[in-house]
């Protein structure tokens, strides 16, 4: 992997854990809804202007962008109401190891062998998955895996392939460089803007737009740290370097985010699920780099 996708990724990685660490202390679904409209209306009449006087990005990637920002959307709902009934160290483990390993065990499926280091992936993953949700290894009980939150961590699931790809797939489309990604992240959360208005109002979730600085400003510090901490990953992808590989040195932010959770939070079970983070992160990094 290239050095300076490769510094991009890193980069990234503690800003992901970060924004997400307060998404999970405000415990809201209209977190997500804030977060979201502060970043359009700040970026969007600034980037629609762009397409009049640059080269334009909506032509060439807007199917892209309407796939993409459907299933942020999706991963809005899951994240946020997985946070409103789960533990931090269960939920963000899960929800962004889930894709990889569903994508690997499809592999199995479809008679296409992982390599020795695909296994192990494997393996190290499953592990991790199974530890996650306990406090000890006596705490092993069938509600610890299916409970509400369960389904939650899904959804955040499916909605993280789905606009991985589309994101993947857009970044080799459009101009290189940090400004056309950020272009095109703004129109992507404007889409999940108004996808996930929709289905608040669908689901009937009443939602209050508080005013004030202090109801404001973890919204402010958490939009900061999703947009930038994205705009980096859609700039490493238009590198040669593939996707996967991305992906894979992203699930690092899995054990600083749970570590965080455990000395500013206090989660119980600190020392036991940051095991299976770090086992959940070594697999995912198997299977991405050498399976």
């Amino acid at each position: 992997m290239e050095l300076f996708p490769l510094i991009l990724t890193f980069l990234s990685t503690g800003l992901h854990a970060s924004w997400n660490l307060i998404a999970r202390n405000q415990r809201s679904t209209d977190f997500f809804l804030r977060l979201s409209l502060l970043i359009t209306a700040i970026g969007l009449a600034p980037t629609v202007l762009a397409e009049f006087y640059s080269a334009p990005i909506l032509s060439a990637v807007w199917r892209q962008l309407i796939i993409a920002g459907c299933f942020q959307s999706i991963y809005y709902l899951g994240l946020s109401r997985g946070y409103m009934t789960g533990d931090f160290a269960v939920v963000y483990p899960l929800s962004r190891a889930a894709p990889v390993l569903a994508i690997a065990i499809l592999d199995v499926a479809r008679g296409e062998a992982p390599t020795f280091f695909g296994w192990l992936g494997l393996a190290l993953t499953a592990i991790g998955c199974v530890l996650a949700p306990l406090t000890s290894l006596q705490d092993f009980t069938i509600t610890r895996y299916w409970n509400k939150t369960s389904l939650w961590i899904a959804l955040a699931a499916i909605g993280t392939i789905g606009y991985t790809a589309a994101d993947s797939d857009a970044a080799k489309l459009i101009a290189p460089g940090p400004i056309a990604a950020i272009r095109y992240q703004i129109f992507e959360i404007s889409i999940a803007t108004i996808a996930y208005t929709s289905i608040l109002v669908v689901l009937h979730t009443p939602t209050r737009v508080k005013g004030g600085w202090s109801n404001w400003r973890p919204v402010g510090i958490a939009a900061a740290g999703l947009f930038f901490s994205y705009a980096l990953i859609l700039w490493a992808y238009q590198f040669s370097t593939p996707a996967s590989y991305i992906l894979a040195i992203r699930q690092l932010s899995v054990v600083l985010g749970v570590a965080a959770a455990a000395i500013l939070i206090r989660e119980p079970a600190a020392r036991f699920r940051l095991v299976a983070a770090s086992l959940i992160t070594a697999g995912i990094i198997c299977i991405s780099l050498g399976g």
